[in-house]
């Protein structure tokens, strides 16, 4: 648990000063020998230059509404489904489990063009309709870690509430769901990174310049630096300013996401 906290940390605090540091170098500083690594005098000009060179602006408020819709789809599946698997007594429950459980060993790259071609014969292609509605049909590792956290929770719970007259989507949204804030703290924030991230189902899916994301803009704006003169600090630029909403998320909900995966392997009672 504490590894895989400090490998996030590594990622998003570790490897961004750098890229930060080459963000506020002018051309003249990447053409010294032997390179430096800070500039040697502060350089903003990078940051405006890469926000106009694409429209970053609407792809950052495309990229917001993608995310948040797949969040909300994310939570909401996540939720109910191991609710049913972990407090709900049906034949063949366990067996189910594992099943769903078994899918996380298909590669991405098997499904990619059977998807793809389901999504292009209904009409999805070219929309955010494949980059969303899929996040509501419940992640088998955000399902494993919502089943195991109502595990930890005494089945006394559900006894009382029944007694008080609560059915089972009484228990699971009035009782159970207020108590499960850590582990839904913590798919929220896996599950943004991995949409705000996901650049290539969005290079794939999305086909109109109206619709693309600030993963899509980003790579963009490598193009037209490749076509162009080279200006590292750009793209260093742009790297920094896309990548500010994932470290601001994981610093802020560090805490919660630590505390859910702890409490996720723990047993229940």
């Amino acid at each position: 648990m504490f590894r895989g906290s400090l490998a996030l940390k590594s990622r998003f605090g570790c490897g961004r000063p750098t890229a930060t540091a080459s963000s506020l170098k002018t051309f003249e500083d990447f053409n010294q020998i032997p390179l430096r690594i800070f500039p040697s005098e502060l350089y903003l000009g990078n940051y405006p230059s890469a926000w106009n060179s694409v429209p970053f602006g609407r792809y950052f408020i495309n990229t917001a509404i993608i995310v948040s819709l797949s969040v909300v789809g994310e939570l909401i599946s996540a939720s109910i489904v191991g609710f049913g698997f972990s407090r709900l007594k049906f034949w063949g429950r366990n067996f189910l489990f594992m099943v769903l459980l078994s899918t996380m060993m298909l590669p991405f790259w098997v499904v990619i063009i059977p998807r793809f071609l389901l999504y292009r014969d209904i009409g999805w292609v070219g929309t955010w309709l494949p980059l969303i509605v899929p996040s509501y049909f419940a992640n088998p590792v955000y399902v494993f870690l919502m089943r195991q956290f109502f595990m930890t929770l005494p089945a006394e719970l559900d006894d009382a509430a029944k007694i008080d007259g609560c059915n089972e989507l009484g228990i699971y949204w009035r009782i159970l769901l207020p108590l499960t804030k850590p582990v839904l703290a913590t798919i929220a924030i896996f599950s943004f990174i991995n949409v705000w991230t996901d650049f290539v189902k969005q290079v794939i899916y999305l086909s109109q310049d109206s619709t693309y994301t600030v993963a899509i803009g980003l790579a963009f704006l490598r193009w037209q630096i490749a076509q162009g003169d080279p200006v590292p600090g750009l793209l260093m630029a742009a790297t920094v300013f896309t990548s500010l909403p994932m470290i601001a998320i994981f610093f802020v909900g560090q805490k919660c996401m630590v505390r859910g995966i702890a409490l996720t392997g723990r047993t229940g009672t």
